[in-house]
Formats: C-alpha cells, structure tokens, sequence
C-alpha cells in the first residue's frame, strides 16, 4: 500500500511532468502553424517562453511547494 508521503511525492511528480508535456507540446504545435517567417518564429519563442515562465513561477511553484510542506 502506498504510504501519504509516497501519494504526494506522485501527485507532485506528475504535476511536474504534465506541465511540462503541455508546455512543450503547445509550444510545437503553435510554432509548426506559424508563416515561415523567421522574425515571427524568434518572437514568438521569446513571448512564449517568457509567459511560460511566468506562469510557472506565479501558479505552479507555490502549488508544488503546499505539496511539499504537506509531506514534511
């Protein structure tokens, strides 16, 4: 049987890589249904990038960090 801490430990992994997957997926599928312009390709990396990160910084980190206060 699967132990509370061990329970939090997946839940918080699997966060972590299902932001991941989503970000990265996102991201190819927007990028490869953009013109071929090679201006647009690099601002739109930066934008995205740069909301991805804020997004993660914002939402995700204190909700990882709630899992891990609670497995403490």
């Amino acid at each position: 049987m699967i132990n509370k801490k061990n329970l939090l430990f997946l839940i918080k992994f699997s966060l972590q890589v299902g932001i991941i997957v989503l970000f990265i997926g996102t991201f190819i599928k927007l990028f490869l249904t953009l013109p071929s312009n090679l201006f647009l390709k690099i601002v739109f990396s930066i934008i995205y990038l740069w909301f991805t990160i804020g997004i993660n910084i914002n939402l995700i980190l204190p909700l990882i960090k709630v899992i891990d206060t609670k497995t403490h």
